[in-house]
């Protein structure tokens, strides 16, 4: 848990320290558990964790996708999905076929092996997380839920306004070394 100083009032007069705890405390839970499900990925399949989000992708789409639709669906550029696509193709885990509907594009579909990776990669990920939040009672769980919904409510509201300057007051504590000139 992150705990900010004493002192963090009367520093940051705009501040509130509960929510900067919260807050840091959230971003930092997010990291380690993207880091400790990007280690596994990596320890056990030697892929990064993009990849095995687009095979996950892959494994559930009732049909072939194009990469367009796949990196739509994992959020991320075109060039990413190229090089994603290109490693699970070499793995033998994807093929790509010419699209009949559109001569400019291809359609990527899983293969046995891919579904076999699947297969063993989605579980394990299962267990990982029923691992993690073992710690939290279903009750609890489901109370961090509702408050992880509001959060990413709050969250999604604030992005869809203009960006706005990052701004507020400090006072610089002495325990901290003069700005230089």
């Amino acid at each position: 848990m992150v705990t900010v100083d004493p002192d963090f009032g009367q520093e940051y007069p705009d501040g509130d320290a509960t929510s900067t705890e919260a807050h840091a405390t959230l971003v930092r839970a997010g990291q380690a558990l993207l880091s400790e499900l990007e280690r596994r990925i990596a320890h056990t399949f030697g892929m990064p964790h993009a990849a095995a989000t687009a095979l996950a992708v892959l494994d559930g789409a009732s049909q072939p996708l194009t990469p367009s639709e796949i990196s739509e669906r994992l959020l991320v550029a075109s060039a990413t999905m190229t090089s994603t696509l290109d490693l699970l193709e070499h793995r033998g885990w994807i093929r790509r076929t010419p699209n009949p509907e559109d001569r400019r594009s291809v359609l990527v579909q899983i293969t046995p092996e891919g579904q076999a990776t699947a297969d063993q990669l989605l579980p394990g990920i299962r267990e990982l997380e029923r691992r993690t939040m073992s710690g939290l009672s279903t009750e609890e769980q489901t109370q961090l839920l509702d408050l992880l919904a509001r959060i990413l409510k709050q969250s999604a509201e604030l992005a869809a306004q203009p960006p706005e300057p990052l701004t507020g007051r400090r006072n610089r504590p002495a325990r901290l070394p003069a700005p230089q000139p």
